[in-house]
């Protein structure tokens, strides 16, 4: 049976990873609701900043990381997407990969942060993420669907683009409810965005309860 484990304030988790391994994450602080619900059976996995010759580089603990658990990401907001990605690849294959604690069909993932308006730990949910760093989205295939409606969304460091049209982030949900048609959204970012803007967005769509909406499993970051 599968046992409970509570959420720990922030702040413990702070002096545990900053006091027992002279390490600090300092998770997202996004003025959004998410998932605050207790967690049962998971795996934390850590995904430090830290100063190497001058230079900031991203430091995965995945010690306790057991595939057949729910994992949490606790990652670093100030981390760019370009630090990250490679190490959630690798987390990625290990979760996939056959062993002897095989994952679950109800094991899932969560992005951590801190919800400012309520002051708690909160969660984004996700399954799976297929990063693609090596070419961009082709949105001519999206000419020919005439019964789905794509969305082309494009976040980088200066601006926030759909379909290829600025608009301020925080009208991104009503832009989205308000459209007719189903709807298949398509994520390109960045790779120097930092992980507090990438999250944001994916919390907002978290937000978003609309079945007639689906989101892309492959993300773009170039």
């Amino acid at each position: 049976m599968k046992h409970l484990i509570k959420f720990i304030s922030i702040i413990l988790l702070f002096i545990c990873f900053t006091s027992c391994n002279q390490k600090e994450v300092k998770l997202p602080l996004l003025n959004v609701s998410g998932i605050q619900d207790t967690i049962y059976d998971n795996s934390q996995i850590w995904i430090f900043y830290k100063l190497k010759n001058g230079n900031a580089i991203a430091e995965l603990n995945r010690k306790n990381a057991i595939s057949s658990t729910n994992w949490i990401y606790n990652i670093d907001k100030r981390l760019t997407l370009h630090q990250i990605i490679p190490h959630f690849k690798k987390m990625t294959e290990k979760r996939e990969k056959p062993g002897m604690h095989p994952k679950d069909e109800d094991d899932t993932n969560y992005f951590s942060y801190v919800d400012s308006g309520s002051n708690k730990l909160s969660m984004v949910q996700f399954d799976v993420i297929n990063y693609i760093t090596d070419k961009v989205i082709d949105k001519s295939i999206f000419k020919n669907d005439s019964i789905t409606k794509h969305l082309a969304i494009n976040y980088t460091k200066n601006k926030f683009l759909v379909n290829d049209s600025i608009i301020a982030i925080d009208e991104l949900k009503d832009y989205i409810t308000h459209q007719p048609n189903a709807l298949k959204l398509h994520l390109s970012f960045d790779k120097y965005l930092n992980y507090n803007d990438y999250l944001y967005l994916k919390a907002i769509l978290q937000n978003i309860k609309n079945d007639s909406i689906s989101i892309d499993m492959n993300e773009y970051v170039n």
